[in-house]
């Protein structure tokens, strides 16, 4: 049997690409990781192309690349929302999808988040969202907020026509993407993040948050529920910031409870990373999202909290009790394991991929 030949491209977020990568090849696929441009913390990949803005010899170094893909790759998986030869300007978005099929190239695409998400229904759905005024920017709906959203809508239509696969990585963004849209949730390397869980009874107690963006994060309510709860029990509040990965996991394996995101609904790769090593974590997960794209939403160990109350409440309850944390602990390895493994990641799409060209 001929070996498939798959394209990851154009994005290496978190290293998730270079992860599944990997492991197809394990499987009998020649996988390669192409990047447009190298990741702020050392990342890896096969090759990367330097483009790093829009111009003419970007453009160029683009289209002499899609040429010398179409004659190596049978199958083209995009991440991010996008695809070699695109710009974000309207009338040229995703270039080379149609060139890719007229070729009878197979497509699959996986979206992240902002590269589906729109302001307007944010506004209209929720009161407490990535979009509100408090958290991330204004509520009103500009007119540079409309020809945002028209051209997210325009580019998701034109992946819905050409894409033979379409993921998401989060609930939330299902709403935008089409019915055939599959949720495919981040995986991590599990290999030496599963400790064996011993009982805490340590003081203080160590709550760790790392936001990537603390608006979008709803880091002014975790720093306010932790400093207020600390009047009241001893703590440590680990604030992880602009630390490359190793440097983060470190600081990550002392923890005794993790506190992720409030705003999206979701639970990021900070939440898995956590979960992994048996900590408890407490995150917002929107259960209007939960019910319509998630079936295994029973499942789920994390500790649902929005507002500061919420949370204090919830931060509350697992500092009196060392044995449900790390009973949630217990709970947590074992869901990761079953949700965001990698090597069955990889299986999956492998046998999609097989699908497909057949």
């Amino acid at each position: 049997m001929k070996k498939i030949r798959v394209l990851h491209c154009p994005f290496n977020i978190g290293d998730h690409r270079w992860l599944l990568s990997r492991l197809e090849r394990k499987l009998g696929v020649d996988s390669d990781l192409v990047i447009f441009s190298e990741p702020a913390f050392p990342g890896h990949f096969d090759r990367c192309l330097h483009i790093n803005s829009h111009s003419l010899p970007n453009e160029i170094k683009k289209i002499s690349f899609l040429k010398e893909a179409l004659k190596k790759y049978d199958v083209f998986h995009f991440n991010a929302g996008s695809s070699i030869w695109d710009n974000f300007f309207p009338g040229l978005n995703l270039l080379d999808l149609p060139i890719l099929k007229r070729a009878g190239k197979k497509i699959v695409v996986t979206y992240h988040g902002d590269d589906a998400r729109q302001k307007d229904y944010y506004l209209k759905e929720y009161n407490i969202s990535y979009h509100s005024e408090k958290y991330y920017r204004s509520k009103n709906y500009s007119l540079f907020d409309k020809l945002l959203d028209s051209n997210k809508k325009r580019r998701i239509k034109k992946y819905a026509r050409y894409a033979d696969k379409i993921f998401a990585i989060s609930p939330d963004i299902m709403n935008f993407l089409p019915e055939k849209t599959e949720l495919l949730p981040t995986c991590i390397a599990l290999d030496n993040l599963l400790p064996k869980i011993k009982k805490k009874n340590t003081s203080p107690i160590k709550i760790v948050h790392a936001p990537s963006d603390r608006a979008i994060k709803g880091t002014a309510t975790v720093v306010e529920a932790v400093k207020e709860l600390s009047t009241k029990y001893p703590l440590e509040f680990i604030l992880v910031e602009k630390l490359n990965h190793e440097k983060a996991l470190a600081l990550y394996q002392s923890a005794d409870i993790a506190i992720d995101q409030l705003i999206v609904g979701w639970y990021g790769t900070f939440a898995v990373e956590l979960m992994a090593r048996g900590v408890p974590v407490a995150a917002y997960l929107r259960g209007s999202d939960l019910e319509k794209f998630v079936p295994w939403r029973k499942e789920i160990p994390v500790v649902n909290a929005q507002t500061k109350e919420e949370l204090k409440e919830a931060l509350a309850v697992l500092i009196e009790n060392p044995t449900l944390r790390k009973s949630l602990g217990q709970k947590s390895q074992a869901y990761v394991k079953k949700y965001h493994n990698p090597y069955l990641f990889a299986q999956k799409l492998v046998k999609t991929y097989r699908e497909i060209t057949q």
